[in-house]
């Protein structure tokens, strides 16, 4: 089965607030892509969006860039740890715990939807020897 996996860990982002919406921005973010019967996988690139609605609880954060340490994303009995399986909308209660590099806080966010908004088409970067 082919699928992509979008790497979270390390990933900067700008933070946007519109209303109850939070926006989380980012720019070449790496993709992995996983073919039926292909021995290697690839390395891609895609810009994009997370997506957060009805954002009920927000601690303090400034809306600034910040790069991505560790995420925890927590939606019914599943946790997504630094990746996301592509495409991705959740509804429900989604709770996120954030790590940003240079700060000491984790980040907690309630929201009841999320989704992974991508931009334009990937970019190849490379293939993936088995060993990595």
């Amino acid at each position: 089965m082919s699928f992509r996996i979008l790497q979270l860990d390390g990933l900067a982002v700008n933070i946007k607030k519109d209303n109850n919406e939070l926006f989380f921005y980012f720019q070449n973010a790496n993709i992995r892509k996983t073919m039926d019967d292909a021995e290697e996988k690839t390395l891609w690139t895609q810009d994009g969006k997370i997506k957060l609605t009805n954002v009920s609880d927000f601690q303090n954060l400034e809306l600034l860039d910040y790069k991505i340490e560790s995420i925890e994303i927590s939606y019914d009995f599943y946790t997504y740890k630094n990746m996301l399986m592509l495409p991705f909308l959740k509804k429900g209660v989604i709770d996120l715990k954030i790590k940003f590099k240079n700060e000491d806080n984790i980040i907690n966010i309630n929201c009841r939807e999320i989704e992974i908004i991508l931009k334009d088409n990937a970019k190849y970067i490379r293939h993936i020897k088995k060993t990595e």
